[in-house]
């Protein structure tokens, strides 16, 4: 069944290849596909006979001196020429006589727009195909520029920008000229032989037209020793015959006609008339015996392939099979490797990488085979601790046990490294993998864990403390009251002891407002948004601060707008004021001033807490939202405290910026949304 699977299909491909150099012979034949060809090899339909017997009189209008092309012999008065023979040759194919009008050349087109005429000869434009129909191919037309031998400043074909160039009135090469210079000074003759003329007067600089055309006058007018004709050529156009656009069907008769009378070699035997053995204007043809001969010994050569194909293929199979199993194995492991998230490498006793998964190479910002290149460099140009990675792999080779270490890169992020032995089948160590893991975030959250444990611990101590000290508090608060409400019954003046009732309730009630924030500021909350009055949130975050205000001299100004009010996460709000208050506070150990400004603006809170504190380095300033990093004395910071502020902001869709100059002081501006 695969043998005739198979025979099916070499024969399906020698079909296929042999029908496209069929059609391959007939373009270069007739320049028609093998589907044209078939098409226009019919006789005229009813509907076309029927057309011709209701038109008899179709009008062929042509360039009235554009030899040997076509011309009015001036001996004679008969119009002769190529186009017309070639017309004559149709008349005779269709066995109707196609009418011959002469005329110069751009009252030829104006007679076609008109519809006086049917048939003109031409070169197809985009702006001639809005007005007319076209036929296939006739015969293929050079276009050249002729200047004079003498005084030309015309040497190539760039040079003819600027210069005054005639050529007859709507001609294509004006055209295609324009298209190409915007600096062309045309002069327009009725033909060819008046432009001659006036380049022979110096009236002009060049000539261009159809190459055909200007070497007929060179030689009728003798200067073919005073001009010459620039190589290359212009350009090389297929001419057509155009028709008016409400006679489409006289296109596909003209189309058959065409066909028929090059498929009787007719065109060959007009231009054998008018150029002998060279025929400059006839299309390129290949030997159609070359051609089916080559196709034959290809399709022979072909089908012996096949055969040795089908032989070998057999003996290659199996070989094939096995080396695909061999491939995609490599290629599982390969991907499994790659698709890793965490770093791994593989690692020689000289400690030259000789593979790494996708992760590295990302992270390094190089690919797989400059790293590879780098040989043992790889480690001192990483942004690993180099030579912490070498000394375990060193000792893995050593005593081949598997170790893990945990290190920390200059971006102050931890990675946990892990080396595994990978040996042979006796046992010997070849090789030693590495993986390299990003434990940030664990790191981070275990601190974050055990804050958080801390914290619940604290409030629930502060809330217990709070309640405790709450109840003496209300005693002292109502017997001051009744004490005070019993000195004025008995109506005592004494201004010592009034004042010491008002201390007393005074310092009664700025305790009770210090356990109310203490106990506020201890509650756990969830991460649902609500109503926050953005200047009361603050200054019971102040309250909490007022004490170490006032021991470190710190002067204080709160500019927030009065009922600032944003819909937001309250606790996450916490967390951010709390932490950059601190650190304001914690900069301006000697006073200073901390100012906390704060408004809304549309949908969005504005908030920015400045000190003149001690300030932060450029270097400093890059690293500050980094996790654990902290330029506090030991024991003073945790390195968390921008961190999670930054975290949280993110979280609110917020934005965080900072200015700082050193021994000047610091800036944090904050952008929150209203989370409506």
């Amino acid at each position: 069944m695969k043998k005739f699977n198979k025979l099916i299909l070499f024969l399906t491909l020698a079909i296929l290849f042999l029908s496209i150099l069929c059609n391959e012979i007939v373009k270069s034949q007739y320049d028609i596909n093998l589907i044209q060809f078939f098409y226009k090899s019919t006789d005229l339909s009813k509907t076309e006979k029927k057309w011709l017997k209701e038109n008899p009189d179709i009008v062929y209008c042509a360039d009235q001196n554009s030899p040997p092309l076509r011309y009015v012999d001036k001996e004679t008065k008969q119009f002769k020429g190529i186009s017309i023979d070639i017309i004559r040759a149709l008349s005779i194919e269709l066995g109707v006589e196609i009418k011959i009008k002469p005329l110069p050349f751009s009252n030829s087109i104006e007679s076609l727009e008109k519809g006086d005429t049917d048939i003109c000869d031409l070169f197809s434009n985009n702006e001639r195909s809005k007005k007319f129909l076209f036929s296939d191919p006739v015969y293929n037309l050079r276009g050249v520029v002729l200047v004079p031998n003498q005084g030309n400043s015309i040497k190539v074909f760039n040079d003819i920008n600027g210069k005054r160039i005639s050529t007859p009135e709507k001609d294509y090469s004006v055209e295609f000229l324009s298209k190409r210079f915007e600096g062309v000074n045309f002069k327009f003759t009725k033909d060819i032989e008046e432009a001659i003329k006036l380049l022979e007067e110096g009236k002009v600089d060049a000539v261009v037209g159809d190459e055909a055309v200007i070497g007929y006058f060179l030689e009728i007018l003798k200067l073919k020793d005073e001009m010459h004709i620039l190589d290359p050529y212009l350009y090389e156009e297929e001419v057509i015959f155009a028709v008016p656009k409400d006679k489409e069907i006289l296109v596909r008769i003209l189309n058959k006609a065409i066909l028929g009378i090059k498929k009787k070699k007719i065109m060959e035997k007009i231009q054998q008339k008018w150029f002998g053995i060279s025929a400059p204007i006839a299309f390129e043809k290949i030997s159609s015996k070359i051609l089916l001969y080559s196709t034959f010994g290809i399709i022979v050569l072909f089908l012996i392939s096949f055969i040795f194909y089908i032989w070998n293929k057999k003996l290659k199979d199996e070989v094939e099979k096995r080396t695909k199993e061999l491939i995609i194995s490599r290629n599982d492991l390969q991907t499994t490797f790659d698709g890793i998230t965490y770093f791994m490498m593989i690692f020689d006793e000289n400690l030259n990488i000789l593979n790494l998964n996708n992760s590295v190479s990302e992270y390094i910002g190089k690919s797989k085979e400059e790293i590879v290149n780098l040989g043992s460099g790889f480690l001192k140009e990483s942004l690993f601790d180099g030579d912490c990675i070498g000394c375990i792999i060193k000792k893995t080779f050593q005593d081949g046990n598997e170790r893990k270490i945990e290190i920390k890169n200059q971006d102050d992020k931890i990675y946990e490294i892990n080396t595994f032995p990978l040996r042979d089948d006796k046992g010997e160590i070849l090789k030693v993998l590495v993986s390299i893991k990003d434990v940030t975030e664990n790191k981070i959250n275990e601190s974050n864990l055990l804050q958080t444990s801390k914290m619940v611990a604290v409030g629930q101590l502060a809330a217990g403390v709070a309640h405790e000290i709450r109840n003496p508090l209300g005693l002292i608060k109502n017997y001051t009251y009744i004490l005070k409400k019993e000195i004025n019954k008995l109506q005592i003046e004494n201004g010592r002891i009034h004042k010491s009732i008002y201390n007393i309730e005074n310092s009664v009630q700025g305790a009770s407002q210090i356990i109310a924030n203490l106990l506020n500021f201890s509650r756990i909350s969830n991460r649902e948004n609500k109503e926050v009055d953005i200047n009361e949130f603050a200054k019971n975050i102040i309250q909490l601060e007022k004490k170490t205000l006032e021991r470190q001299g710190i002067s204080l100004i709160v500019d927030i707008e009065e009922k600032t009010y944003c819909n937001i996460n309250e606790e996450a709000l916490k967390h951010i004021l709390i932490n950059l208050i601190s650190n304001s506070i914690d900069a301006m150990p000697n006073g200073g001033n901390l100012k906390i400004k704060g408004y809304k603006e549309g949908i969005k809170v504005y908030i920015s807490i400045e000190d003149t504190g001690i300030g932060i380095s450029d270097k400093d300033l890059s690293n500050i939202y980094n996790p654990f990093y902290t330029t506090k004395l030991p024991n003073k910071g945790t390195g968390l405290g921008l961190y999670i502020v930054y975290n949280e902001i993110q979280k609110l869709g917020g934005n965080i910026s900072v200015k700082s100059k050193l021994r000047e002081g610091t800036k944090f501006s904050i952008i929150l949304p209203d989370q409506l």
